[in-house]
This record gives structure tokens, sequence and C-alpha cells, in this order.
């Protein structure tokens, strides 16, 4: 008797947390993937997400992105880059895909394509080098 009713209470309990039974679709998130926007060059290797920032990319249904919030940090046993090395490769990527390098100092560049506004900003934290991008439609 004690078997049967665990039987039952199983049944009940798988049944009722199955959506797909109810016909509901569960609403789970997908991976946020930065380098899926290839208008957007991220460093290739070194470097992982930043777990003390959000990270956030908004498209419109054709995949045109209108923000973009991305911090990265370098990994600890990656081959140090210096702030320096890293505002050179972006210069180079950035301008290989067309943007246009409004300004720039020591620790960020601004850039402008089409309607867009980037700016990438890097400096050191705990040693490493990090990485900040943030595109905004023009205003």
């Amino acid at each position: 008797m004690a078997a049967l009713a665990v039987m039952a209470g199983l049944l009940i309990f798988t049944g009722c947390g199955d959506e797909r039974a109810n016909g509901k679709t569960s609403n789970t998130m997908a991976g946020f993937h930065p380098e899926q926007f290839p208008d957007i060059p991220l460093p290739r290797s070194g470097y992982q997400l930043d777990p003390a920032f959000d990270q956030l990319a908004l498209t419109t249904g054709g995949g045109l992105v209108r923000r973009f919030e991305v911090a990265m940090i370098q990994r600890e046993n990656a081959p140090k880059q210096t702030p320096a090395d890293l505002l050179g490769w972006y210069r180079r990527d950035l301008a290989a895909t067309g943007w246009n390098l409004i300004e720039s100092d020591e620790t960020s560049q601004f850039w402008r394509k089409d309607q867009d506004e980037l700016r990438f900003e890097t400096g050191r934290s705990s040693g490493r080098t990090t990485i900040r991008l943030r595109l905004r439609p023009a205003k």
C-alpha cells in the first residue's frame, strides 16, 4: 500500500512539473554571446566577461544592434596585454569595420558609425586589463 502511495505521488509530482504536458513552453533565457555581433569586435582570446557587471545586447527584429554593453577582464593566466596595446588593437579593428574615431585619450576611444556611437574604455583591475564597450544610437 505504501509503495502504491509513493508511486501515485511521483506521478502527480512529475506531471505537475512538466510544462509541456500543460501546453506551456519554458521561458528560459538564451545565453549572452557578444561575439555574435561582428560589427563590434572583441579580443579573440585572453579575456572573459566580467562577472562584476551586467552584460546587455538589445537588437531589432533584423538583428541590428541598438544597445550593447559589455565588460570584460583579462584572464589571470593570459599573456599580459596593456591598456595601450588594447587601444591600438581597437583602433585597427574598429576602423577596419567602418567605425570613425571621433576622440581618443590614454584610456578611452569614442567612435561613430552611421547613427551609432560606441565608447571603448580600458584600464586595470587587480593587475589585469579591463575592457568596457557601450553602444548607443546617435541622438
